[in-house]
């Protein structure tokens, strides 16, 4: 069944009536939906964007000596791909490392940067923080969490074909 917006469009409607599937978001009392409904909420945002002035607004007169883009590929290709690529290359830092590691590819990605030796010699170097040091007294009781290695944890050579006898 069909129904029409107040554009002039044409809906395609499901009727509980007709059909033995029912989406799970239908609410129970509802006795039809829009049987395109993803379709129809990005038609409807589309609408919203038009009308409210949104929409393309690269294409304006009063934009066209600006030379603004169409997209944000530029953007999502060149700049935030790569910094990507470097935090997945190097997945093992702190969060303090990473923002420094992209503080270091931004700069060094920069107009005129000075070669690496430079900002490292006019930098003011924190001194390393150093870890509060705990008492040499034993507590008694086992061993919660050990660097030991032991057979338990399967790190030893085996012998054979695994499961057989």
């Amino acid at each position: 069944m069909t129904g029409t917006n107040s554009t002039g469009h044409r809906q395609a409607r499901t009727y509980r009536t007709t059909t033995a599937m029912v989406p799970g978001w239908v609410r129970p009392s509802q006795s039809w939906w829009y049987t395109h409904d993803r379709l129809r909420k990005a038609y409807r945002l589309l609408e919203r964007l038009g009308q409210a002035g949104t929409l393309l607004t690269y294409l304006e007169g009063e934009y066209a000596g600006l030379d603004i883009a169409s997209t944000t590929n530029r953007i999502e290709g060149g700049t935030n791909a790569q910094l990507r690529l470097l935090l997945r290359a190097h997945r093992g830092m702190s969060q303090e490392h990473q923002k420094r590691a992209i503080e270091w590819y931004l700069y060094l990605h920069s107009e005129q940067p000075l070669p690496p030796a430079k900002p490292m010699e006019t930098r003011h170097h924190r001194p390393p923080k150093t870890k509060a040091t705990t008492p040499t007294q034993q507590h008694p009781g086992p061993e919660l969490y050990s660097t030991g290695l032991s057979a338990e944890e399967g790190l030893w050579r085996r012998a054979g074909w695994p499961g057989r006898s």
